[in-house]
């Protein structure tokens, strides 16, 4: 059996397309959330899962669940500029059956398939919604994350468009990475590819330009606008949003 995995989409299309264009040859996919914010094309993004993802397959992020309920995503402090900017987007393009169908989405799962536990969050066990889990979490974290996983053979997180693969005692936890944001300091897409039980994280090529160019258009901000488009040339973290040019 071979899964894609991916996370993180956050309303970049083009991205998206790219990553389907490299795996055409998996039995099924993964989306461990956040397919609107941030991005200029959530609509495409949502009308993909609602028409490819089976159910169980695709699970809430915190920007889904505030796009489809009018609510806070709670993202870090120097995102909160950019998630309010484009969260009026995200509302304005998605059709209300878009809405519903994101309202309605779990934002964690459990399976048994290969002989395996498998737990999928969008951020972690302990809080599906809204925690991050990463390779610098402190010790007791971690233990503690994967107590309230219950030890599951594989755990996939995403949340912190980090790409990550780890063994924590018994349990090899996987974050594919960002496929619409990604935050490491590469632009290109990032994704994983399980099969049979081995995981490799990937990236692929994209044309951010083309993302780039469809803000043209949405009524943002042009600071907003700059802000997004440095994060997407860069994959890089913003250390602060809002750039005020003088």
């Amino acid at each position: 059996m071979k899964i894609l995995l991916i996370a993180d989409i956050h309303g970049n299309w083009t991205a998206l397309e790219e990553v389907l264009a490299a795996e055409p040859k998996v039995d099924q996919i993964l989306c461990l959330g956040d397919l609107v914010n941030y991005g200029p094309q959530p609509a495409e993004c949502v009308a993909w899962a609602m028409k490819t993802l089976p159910t169980g397959w695709l699970l809430q992020g915190n920007h889904d669940r505030a796009v489809a309920l009018d609510t806070d995503p709670h993202c870090s402090p120097a995102y909160e500029l950019l998630a309010a900017a484009t969260q009026e987007v995200s509302k304005r393009l998605l059709s209300r059956a878009m809405k519903t169908f994101l309202a309605n989405l779990e934002p964690m799962r459990r399976w048994h398939f290969n002989d395996a536990n498998h737990v999928a969050c969008h951020a972690t066990p302990s809080d599906p919604l809204f925690h991050y889990l990463t390779e610098k979490s402190a010790l007791t974290i971690w233990e503690s994350e994967l107590v309230q996983a219950g030890h599951p053979d594989f755990l996939f997180v995403g949340h912190t468009h980090l790409p990550m693969k780890t063994q924590f005692q018994r349990t090899l936890v996987i974050n594919p990475g960002s496929v619409g944001q990604p935050k490491h300091g590469d632009p290109r897409a990032a994704y994983a590819v399980w099969e049979d039980g081995a995981v490799k994280l990937r990236r692929v090529a994209y044309e951010v330009e083309r993302t780039v160019r469809a803000y043209d258009g949405l009524g943002l901000e042009p600071h907003v606008v700059h802000s997004l488009t440095e994060a997407l040339r860069t994959g890089r973290d913003l250390p602060t949003a809002g750039y005020n040019p003088r």
